[in-house]
C-alpha cells in the first residue's frame, strides 16, 4: 500500500512495485519518468522546512569552498603621516643616558632664519604705542592651522602670534607633529634643548602636589609664599609644550595646576593669590596674580574652557580696574606707581587674554607704554626699573613690552635696547653662582627669560649670538641622573636655582623658567604678523 500523500509519488511507488513485464507499451509511455523528473517529484513531496535546511546547507558549503578556492586579493598598504594621525611618542627611559648632551646634533634645515619677524609695509600708527585696532589686526586670532606648516624657505614666518603656550588653538603656537618640529629647526632649536624641555616637564610633573600645586619649600624655596607664581610658571611649562587639559601625556597635571590656581581665587576682586595678598610687601598683587592669570589665559585660549575663561577674566578685570593706577604700569600694591618688573607679566598676561578672546581694555596697555617711555633711557636705550637708570634685566623686560603692544624690531628703542643688551659679553646668558646673587644681574634665570624673549623677536644675528650662549649655559647644567622618585633627592631634568628670585620658588622656580627659554623656538612664534 502506498504510504505516500503525494498522488504523483504514490503512482509512480506502485508502479516500481509491479514487475518488469507489465511496464510495456502505455504503462510505461506514461508513467515511467527519467531521473530529473523523479527527483522533482520527490522533493515537491518533502515538508517545506526541510527543503529550505537543504539548500541554506547547500549555498552554505558552496560558498566555503568558494573561499577556500579563490586565491586572496591583494591589499594595498597604507601609510598614515603624522599629518593625519597623531604619532604615538616613546616611552621614556629614566635610565637612558641622555648622551645628545654631550653631542648635541642641530635639527637640520633647508635655512636658517636670521630674522624671524615680518614687517608689513604699511606705516606704524605711532612711534610708541599702536591703536588697539591695529594690534588686534597683528593678532591673527582664531587662524586654528595657522602655523601647522611654517614653510622652510625665505627669511618671512606665515602664521600667527604665539604669544603662549602650546598648539594649534588660534595663535598658540604648536602642539605637535611637522610644525613644531620645523621651528625648532629654523629658529635655533636642537634634539638637545627638546631633549632637555621633556626632562624638565617630567620632573615638574613627578614633584606636583596631588591637590595641583607645586611646593616651593620643599625644593630649597625659603618658604610657601611663592607657590602661586611657580605653578603658574609649571602650568606656562606644560602649555609651552602643547600640553592641554583635553591632549598630551600632562594633560592630568594641566588639569590639577589650573584647578588649584583657581581656588586660590578672591571670589571678591578677582585676585589671584589673594592668600598672600602681603607677600613681601605686596608681591602677591606685582607678581603671583600676573603670573598665574597668564597660565589661565593661555589655557584658555588653547582648551577653551569656559570656567577658566570666566578665571582669567576676572583677573583682566583686577588688573585694569582694581589694581593699576590710571595711565601707569603696575606694581605690587593697587593704584601705585608701576615699575617695569611687574609690569612686564601684565603686559603678557593682557596681550595673551587679548589673544584668547577675554575683553581687555586698551587703557591697560597704554598705561604700561607710558611707563616704558618714561623709563627709557633716551641715549644708549636701556629701560631701568622705575626710572632711566637701566639695567640688562629691565631692558629686556621693556624691549618685550615694547613687541608684546605692537612695536617692530625696526623700532628705533628695539634697536637701541638690543645694541645696549649686545654690548656686553657679560650681558649673555652664562652660569656664575657669584654674580647670579645679585637682583638684576645677567646671571639669572630671570634676565635669561626676558632677555631670550626679547632677541628671538628681534632676530638676526643678535638672536643667534644669544641663542648659542643660552644653549651652552642651559644644556650643561641640567640635572642628570639619581633617583626618580618625586622625593627632594630626585632631580633629573632639573635646574639648581641661580639668581635672586629663586628664593621664592626654588627648584621650581628655575626648573619652569629654564624649559620655558628652551620653548621659545615653537612657543613665542614672531609677533608681527597679519
Amino acid at each position: 500500500m502506498a504510504t505516500s500523500t503525494d498522488l504523483r509519488a504514490a503512482i509512480e511507488e506502485v508502479q516500481n512495485q509491479l514487475p518488469e513485464d507489465q511496464l510495456a507499451g502505455d504503462l510505461e509511455g506514461a508513467y515511467e519518468a527519467d531521473w530529473a523528473t523523479k527527483i522533482e517529484r520527490r522533493v515537491g513531496a518533502m515538508p517545506w522546512w526541510v527543503i529550505s535546511a537543504v539548500v541554506h546547507s547547500v549555498i552554505f558549503l558552496l560558498a566555503t569552498l568558494l573561499t577556500v578556492a579563490l586565491p586572496q586579493p591583494q591589499i594595498d598598504e597604507v601609510t598614515i603621516t603624522a599629518d593625519l594621525a597623531k604619532k604615538e611618542q616613546p616611552e621614556y627611559d629614566p635610565k637612558k643616558k641622555r648622551d645628545i648632551f654631550k653631542n648635541p646634533q642641530e635639527v637640520k634645515a633647508e635655512t636658517q632664519v636670521e630674522n624671524p619677524v615680518v614687517v608689513h609695509e604699511q606705516a606704524e600708527v605711532s612711534e610708541t604705542f599702536e591703536t588697539d585696532n591695529d594690534m588686534d589686526t597683528r593678532t591673527a586670532r582664531g587662524q586654528e592651522d595657522a602655523i601647522s606648516d611654517i614653510p622652510l624657505g625665505g627669511t618671512g614666518v606665515t602664521g600667527s602670534v604665539g604669544v603662549g603656550g602650546g598648539g594649534m588653538a588660534g595663535c598658540f603656537g604648536y602642539r605637535d607633529g611637522g610644525g613644531r618640529k620645523k621651528a625648532v629647526a629654523r629658529f635655533g632649536g636642537s634634539p638637545a634643548t627638546e631633549s632637555a624641555v621633556e626632562a624638565a616637564l617630567r620632573w615638574l610633573a613627578r614633584h606636583q602636589e596631588p591637590d595641583g600645586h607645586w611646593n616651593g619649600k620643599k625644593y630649597e624655596a625659603k618658604g610657601n609664599d611663592g607657590d602661586v607664581g611657580i605653578t603658574g610658571l609649571a602650568l606656562l611649562a606644560f602649555l609651552g609644550a602643547g600640553h592641554t587639559e583635553k591632549s598630551g601625556r600632562f594633560r592630568d597635571n594641566v588639569r590639577r595646576a589650573q584647578a588649584w590656581l583657581i581656588s586660590q581665587q578672591s571670589p571678591k576682586d578677582g585676585l589671584i593669590g589673594y592668600k598672600y595678598r602681603e607677600f613681601h610687601h605686596g608681591y602677591g598683587g606685582g607678581y603671583l596674580h600676573p603670573i598665574a592669570a597668564l597660565a589661565l589665559a593661555e589655557s584658555y585660549g588653547m582648551a577653551k574652557n569656559p570656567q577658566v575663561g570666566a578665571a582669567a577674566q576676572k583677573a583682566v578685570d583686577f588688573a585694569i580696574n582694581v589694581h593699576q593706577k590710571p595711565y601707569e604700569g603696575w606694581r605690587y600694591e593697587n593704584k601705585s606707581a608701576g615699575d617695569v618688573s611687574a609690569t612686564g607679566w601684565y603686559v603678557m598676561f593682557l596681550k595673551s587674554s587679548r589673544i584668547a578672546g577675554l575683553k581687555v581694555d586698551g587703557a591697560g596697555f597704554q598705561g604700561a607704554m607710558n611707563l616704558i617711555n618714561r623709563c627709557t633711557n633716551k641715549k644708549n636705550g636701556s629701560v631701568g626699573y622705575m626710572n632711566a637708570r637701566g639695567v640688562p634685566s629691565t631692558t629686556a623686560v621693556g624691549m618685550v613690552c615694547r613687541q608684546f603692544m605692537g612695536q617692530r624690531n625696526t623700532n628705533k628703542w628695539l634697536v637701541k635696547g638690543a645694541e645696549y643688551l649686545m654690548s656686553d659679553p657679560e650681558n649673555l646668558p652664562a652660569w656664575d653662582k657669584k654674580n647670579g646673587r645679585c637682583v638684576w644681574g645677567p646671571c639669572t634665570f630671570y634676565h635669561w627669560y626676558y632677555g631670550t624673549l626679547a632677541m628671538f623677536q628681534m632676530g638676526g644675528k643678535d638672536w643667534m649670538t644669544w641663542n648659542a650662549a643660552l644653549k651652552k649655559t642651559l644644556l650643561p647644567k641640567q640635572c642628570k641622573g639619581g633617583p626618580m622618585d618625586g622625593s627632594a633627592n630626585d632631580k633629573d631634568g632639573s635646574w639648581d636655582p641661580l639668581g635672586r628670585q629663586t628664593r621664592y620658588g626654588g627648584r621650581v622656580y628655575s626648573t619652569a623658567v629654564g624649559a620655558l627659554c628652551l620653548e621659545v623656538y615653537y612657543r613665542y612664534l614672531p609677533m608681527f604678523t597679519k
